[in-house]
């Protein structure tokens, strides 16, 4: 083969290789292009999502409701309290006057379940009250007091005055007071009734918004509960069961009413 043929066959070569060369490159250029043009068409799209966000107008009212209604449950606290030489004296003294407090509520028809102990303690009585100013003779115990309280829950409200006086009537001389409140079954019931009210009000200040600000076209986007508030009211009794006379009137006591409260946030979007 001559040396022209040998030079024009490679020259051949040359140029086949350089023009797919050359078009791998093209390829790859126009590649680099649609994928850079595709995310700068994604970045837009977040972009004009983001501004529509921020464009967006709202209006947010807060509705409350209250229902007011008679709790269905008291809890009454009573206790004894004895005074002895010994401990042990003081204890078994007011065990047995504890024993016949309860004998005598669990007779009006209180479960046991209903009646628990709350506090019991005994403890040293020291003579201070005889002891001068200037004295230097440390105090002497000279007995000991045994103190018991039990809270008697209640769930039929007409036999809460009858609890006291049972209780006072047979040897209880401390009474703490009486509190009332809303069984679950009725803070459920009463809850929900309150929650209506509460998103009914909201509704109703949202269009009053609308209507103030000539709005149109409101729509509810979101709405939060943020809880409910169920009151516990207590009532004391500070005279002692021992000062009670014997043919008193019976105790008088009246629940009242208690307000449940439920509170919404409403949030409204308009063009």
């Amino acid at each position: 083969m001559a040396i022209d043929d040998l030079y024009g066959e490679s020259l051949m070569e040359f140029k086949r290789g350089f023009l797919f060369g050359l078009g791998m490159i093209t390829a790859f250029a126009v590649l680099l292009a649609v994928l850079g043009n595709s995310c700068v068409n994604g970045i837009g799209v977040a972009s004009s999502a983001s501004e529509n966000n921020e464009s967006e107008r709202t209006v947010t009212v807060t509705g409350n409701g209250y229902v007011y209604t008679e709790p269905d449950i008291a809890k009454v606290s009573v206790g004894v309290v004895t005074e002895a030489n010994t401990s042990s004296e003081a204890m078994q003294m007011n065990a047995d006057q504890m024993d016949a407090v309860m004998k005598s509520v669990r007779r009006l028809g209180i479960p046991e379940k209903d009646i628990k102990t709350s506090q019991i303690s005994v403890q040293p009585v020291y003579n201070y009250q005889y002891q001068p100013k200037d004295a230097t003779e440390k105090p002497k115990i000279v007995g000991y007091k045994a103190s018991n309280t039990v809270t008697i829950t209640v769930r039929d409200m007409s036999k809460v005055g009858p609890v006291i006086d049972a209780s006072y009537g047979s040897g209880s001389n401390k009474i703490d007071g009486v509190s009332f409140m809303l069984s679950e079954e009725k803070q459920s019931l009463v809850y929900k009734q309150a929650l209506e009210k509460a998103v009914k009000d909201g509704a109703d200040k949202a269009k009053t918004i609308a209507s103030a600000a000539d709005i149109e076209g409101m729509k509810l986007k979101t709405i939060s509960e943020s809880g409910g508030f169920y009151p516990v009211y207590y009532d004391s009794y500070n005279m002692a069961a021992a000062e009670r006379a014997s043919g008193a009137a019976p105790t008088p006591v009246s629940p009242g009413e208690q307000k449940v409260q439920a509170t919404v946030t409403m949030v409204y979007t308009f063009g």
